[in-house]
Protein backbone atom coordinates (compact mmCIF):
# COMPACT_ATOMS: atom_id res chain seq x y z
CA UNK A 1 0.00 0.00 0.00
CA UNK A 2 1.45 3.36 -1.02
CA UNK A 3 1.43 6.46 1.15
CA UNK A 4 -1.29 8.19 -0.90
CA UNK A 5 -3.78 5.43 -0.14
CA UNK A 6 -2.74 5.33 3.51
CA UNK A 7 -3.18 9.10 3.76
CA UNK A 8 -6.61 8.79 2.12
CA UNK A 9 -7.69 6.12 4.60
CA UNK A 10 -6.49 8.21 7.54
CA UNK A 11 -8.15 11.35 6.18
CA UNK A 12 -11.46 9.59 5.48
CA UNK A 13 -11.45 7.97 8.93
CA UNK A 14 -10.70 11.26 10.69
CA UNK A 15 -13.49 12.98 8.75
CA UNK A 16 -15.92 10.23 9.68
CA UNK A 17 -14.97 10.31 13.37
CA UNK A 18 -15.24 14.10 13.56
CA UNK A 19 -18.67 13.92 11.93
CA UNK A 20 -19.77 11.23 14.42
CA UNK A 21 -18.55 13.26 17.40
CA UNK A 22 -20.01 16.58 16.22
CA UNK A 23 -23.35 15.48 14.83
CA UNK A 24 -26.32 14.23 16.88
CA UNK A 25 -26.82 10.47 16.96
CA UNK A 26 -29.40 9.31 14.43
CA UNK A 27 -32.69 8.88 16.26
CA UNK A 28 -33.38 5.56 14.52
CA UNK A 29 -30.40 4.09 16.38
CA UNK A 30 -31.87 4.69 19.82
CA UNK A 31 -35.52 4.20 18.80
CA UNK A 32 -35.27 1.09 16.63
CA UNK A 33 -31.77 -0.36 16.24
CA UNK A 34 -30.72 -0.67 19.87
CA UNK A 35 -34.04 -2.03 21.23
CA UNK A 36 -33.74 -4.92 18.79
CA UNK A 37 -30.08 -5.53 19.61
CA UNK A 38 -30.94 -5.54 23.33
CA UNK A 39 -33.86 -7.94 23.01
CA UNK A 40 -32.89 -10.55 20.47
CA UNK A 41 -35.03 -13.13 22.28
CA UNK A 42 -38.17 -11.10 21.58
CA UNK A 43 -37.26 -10.88 17.93
CA UNK A 44 -36.56 -14.59 17.54
CA UNK A 45 -39.80 -15.55 19.32
CA UNK A 46 -41.78 -12.73 17.67
CA UNK A 47 -43.45 -10.31 20.03
CA UNK A 48 -46.07 -8.41 17.99
CA UNK A 49 -45.94 -5.37 20.27
CA UNK A 50 -42.18 -4.97 19.77
CA UNK A 51 -40.50 -2.58 17.31
CA UNK A 52 -38.60 -4.75 14.85
CA UNK A 53 -35.45 -4.11 12.89
CA UNK A 54 -36.01 -6.50 9.98
CA UNK A 55 -32.47 -7.78 9.50
CA UNK A 56 -31.15 -11.31 9.52
CA UNK A 57 -29.56 -13.25 12.34
CA UNK A 58 -26.15 -12.80 10.69
CA UNK A 59 -26.52 -9.01 11.05
CA UNK A 60 -27.43 -9.38 14.71
CA UNK A 61 -24.50 -11.74 15.26
CA UNK A 62 -22.07 -9.13 13.93
CA UNK A 63 -23.52 -6.07 15.70
CA UNK A 64 -24.56 -7.40 19.13
CA UNK A 65 -20.95 -7.79 20.39
CA UNK A 66 -20.04 -4.28 19.20
CA UNK A 67 -22.98 -2.53 20.87
CA UNK A 68 -22.54 -4.51 24.08
CA UNK A 69 -18.89 -3.51 24.22
CA UNK A 70 -19.99 0.14 24.05
CA UNK A 71 -22.90 -0.40 26.47
CA UNK A 72 -25.40 0.60 23.83
CA UNK A 73 -23.94 4.03 23.26
CA UNK A 74 -24.86 5.16 19.74
CA UNK A 75 -21.83 7.37 19.26
CA UNK A 76 -19.47 4.61 20.42
CA UNK A 77 -21.13 2.12 18.07
CA UNK A 78 -20.72 4.43 15.07
CA UNK A 79 -17.13 5.21 16.05
CA UNK A 80 -16.33 1.51 16.34
CA UNK A 81 -17.87 0.89 12.92
CA UNK A 82 -15.73 3.70 11.47
CA UNK A 83 -12.53 2.20 12.90
CA UNK A 84 -13.37 -1.30 11.69
CA UNK A 85 -14.21 0.18 8.31
CA UNK A 86 -10.77 1.81 8.16
CA UNK A 87 -9.24 -1.68 8.27
CA UNK A 88 -11.58 -2.74 5.48
CA UNK A 89 -10.48 0.22 3.35
CA UNK A 90 -6.90 -1.04 3.38
CA UNK A 91 -8.04 -4.55 2.58
CA UNK A 92 -10.31 -3.34 -0.25
CA UNK A 93 -7.48 -1.53 -2.02
CA UNK A 94 -5.28 -4.62 -1.84
CA UNK A 95 -7.97 -7.14 -2.83
CA UNK A 96 -10.20 -5.20 -5.25
CA UNK A 97 -8.15 -2.34 -6.63
CA UNK A 98 -8.37 1.42 -6.84
CA UNK A 99 -11.75 1.75 -8.61
CA UNK A 100 -13.62 -0.37 -6.09
CA UNK A 101 -11.71 1.34 -3.28
CA UNK A 102 -12.85 4.76 -4.52
CA UNK A 103 -16.44 3.52 -4.89
CA UNK A 104 -16.41 2.14 -1.38
CA UNK A 105 -15.02 5.37 0.09
CA UNK A 106 -18.01 7.27 -1.31
CA UNK A 107 -20.75 4.70 -0.71
CA UNK A 108 -19.34 3.46 2.60
CA UNK A 109 -18.96 6.97 4.00
CA UNK A 110 -22.52 7.94 3.06
CA UNK A 111 -23.90 4.72 4.55
CA UNK A 112 -21.85 5.01 7.73
CA UNK A 113 -22.97 8.57 8.42
CA UNK A 114 -26.58 8.24 7.28
CA UNK A 115 -27.38 4.56 7.81
CA UNK A 116 -24.64 3.00 9.97
CA UNK A 117 -26.66 -0.19 10.39
CA UNK A 118 -25.65 -1.05 6.80
CA UNK A 119 -21.90 -1.00 7.54
CA UNK A 120 -21.75 -4.69 8.41
CA UNK A 121 -23.61 -5.54 5.18
CA UNK A 122 -20.93 -3.61 3.29
CA UNK A 123 -18.27 -5.71 4.99
CA UNK A 124 -19.86 -8.96 3.87
CA UNK A 125 -19.95 -7.73 0.27
CA UNK A 126 -16.29 -6.70 0.45
CA UNK A 127 -15.25 -10.14 1.69
CA UNK A 128 -16.28 -11.69 -1.64
CA UNK A 129 -12.66 -12.01 -2.88
CA UNK A 130 -12.09 -14.50 -0.07
CA UNK A 131 -15.09 -16.60 -1.05
CA UNK A 132 -18.11 -16.03 -3.31
CA UNK A 133 -20.37 -17.17 -0.46
CA UNK A 134 -20.10 -13.70 1.10
CA UNK A 135 -22.02 -12.24 -1.85
CA UNK A 136 -24.83 -14.59 -0.87
CA UNK A 137 -24.52 -13.86 2.85
CA UNK A 138 -24.86 -10.09 2.36
CA UNK A 139 -28.55 -10.11 1.26
CA UNK A 140 -29.24 -12.91 3.76
CA UNK A 141 -27.95 -10.60 6.50
CA UNK A 142 -29.87 -7.59 5.19
CA UNK A 143 -33.22 -9.35 5.07
CA UNK A 144 -34.76 -11.09 8.12
CA UNK A 145 -33.55 -14.59 7.29
CA UNK A 146 -33.72 -16.68 10.47
CA UNK A 147 -36.45 -14.57 12.08
CA UNK A 148 -40.15 -15.46 12.27
CA UNK A 149 -41.99 -15.17 8.98
CA UNK A 150 -44.20 -12.40 10.41
CA UNK A 151 -41.18 -10.08 10.47
CA UNK A 152 -40.97 -10.05 6.67
CA UNK A 153 -43.88 -7.63 6.46
CA UNK A 154 -41.70 -5.03 8.20
CA UNK A 155 -39.16 -5.38 5.40
CA UNK A 156 -41.71 -4.48 2.71
CA UNK A 157 -42.74 -1.47 4.73
CA UNK A 158 -39.12 -0.42 5.30
CA UNK A 159 -38.15 -0.53 1.60
CA UNK A 160 -40.86 1.96 0.66
CA UNK A 161 -40.42 4.23 3.68
CA UNK A 162 -39.27 7.77 2.79
CA UNK A 163 -35.82 7.56 1.12
CA UNK A 164 -34.93 4.03 2.18
CA UNK A 165 -34.78 3.05 -1.49
CA UNK A 166 -31.51 5.01 -1.61
CA UNK A 167 -29.88 2.88 1.08
CA UNK A 168 -31.10 -0.37 -0.44
CA UNK A 169 -30.02 0.87 -3.87
CA UNK A 170 -26.52 1.77 -2.68
CA UNK A 171 -26.08 -1.69 -1.18
CA UNK A 172 -27.20 -3.20 -4.48
CA UNK A 173 -24.82 -0.94 -6.39
CA UNK A 174 -21.88 -1.95 -4.21
CA UNK A 175 -22.83 -5.60 -4.65
CA UNK A 176 -22.91 -5.19 -8.44
CA UNK A 177 -19.56 -3.37 -8.52
CA UNK A 178 -17.85 -6.18 -6.60
CA UNK A 179 -19.62 -8.90 -8.58
CA UNK A 180 -18.57 -7.27 -11.85
CA UNK A 181 -14.97 -6.93 -10.65
CA UNK A 182 -14.76 -10.62 -9.76
CA UNK A 183 -16.88 -12.35 -12.38
CA UNK A 184 -18.10 -10.14 -15.25
CA UNK A 185 -16.27 -7.30 -17.03
CA UNK A 186 -13.37 -6.02 -14.92
CA UNK A 187 -11.75 -4.59 -18.05
CA UNK A 188 -14.47 -1.92 -18.31
CA UNK A 189 -14.95 -1.55 -14.57
CA UNK A 190 -14.11 2.16 -14.53
CA UNK A 191 -16.76 2.95 -17.15
CA UNK A 192 -19.36 0.91 -15.29
CA UNK A 193 -18.60 2.74 -12.05
CA UNK A 194 -18.74 6.13 -13.82
CA UNK A 195 -22.08 5.19 -15.38
CA UNK A 196 -23.49 4.12 -12.01
CA UNK A 197 -22.15 7.34 -10.49
CA UNK A 198 -24.02 9.43 -13.09
CA UNK A 199 -27.22 7.51 -12.39
CA UNK A 200 -26.83 8.13 -8.67
CA UNK A 201 -26.28 11.84 -9.25
CA UNK A 202 -29.73 11.99 -10.84
CA UNK A 203 -31.24 9.89 -8.03
CA UNK A 204 -29.78 12.15 -5.34
CA UNK A 205 -30.90 15.25 -7.22
CA UNK A 206 -34.43 13.85 -7.47
CA UNK A 207 -34.46 12.96 -3.77
CA UNK A 208 -33.19 16.43 -2.83
CA UNK A 209 -35.80 18.33 -4.82
CA UNK A 210 -38.55 15.94 -3.74
CA UNK A 211 -37.66 16.49 -0.09
CA UNK A 212 -37.51 20.26 -0.54
CA UNK A 213 -40.91 20.29 -2.26
CA UNK A 214 -42.36 18.21 0.57
CA UNK A 215 -41.00 20.65 3.14
CA UNK A 216 -42.48 23.61 1.27
CA UNK A 217 -45.80 21.83 1.11
CA UNK A 218 -45.75 21.10 4.85
CA UNK A 219 -44.87 24.74 5.59
CA UNK A 220 -47.71 25.90 3.36
CA UNK A 221 -50.14 23.76 5.34
CA UNK A 222 -48.83 24.92 8.73
CA UNK A 223 -50.98 27.23 10.86
CA UNK A 224 -50.34 30.92 10.21
CA UNK A 225 -49.22 31.60 13.78
CA UNK A 226 -46.50 28.97 13.48
CA UNK A 227 -45.29 30.46 10.20
CA UNK A 228 -45.15 33.93 11.76
CA UNK A 229 -43.21 32.55 14.68
CA UNK A 230 -40.60 31.13 12.33
CA UNK A 231 -40.31 34.39 10.46
CA UNK A 232 -39.69 36.24 13.69
CA UNK A 233 -36.82 33.94 14.54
Amino acid sequence: MNWEILATIIGVTVFRLVWIVKRPVHRDITSYIFPGLRNLRKIVKYAPDFSYVPYGLIWYGVNVPIVRLGRYNGRFWMGALALIDAVFLGYIFQALGLTVFFSYVLIGTFQLLRAPWNASINWLIMLAPINWIFLLLAPIAKFPVGLPVQVWRYTGRAVGHQHNYIYFGLLGTLWLIVFNHLYLLPSVESWIVIGLGVVWCFIFAYAFFERRARRRESVGKAPSNIILGKNEC
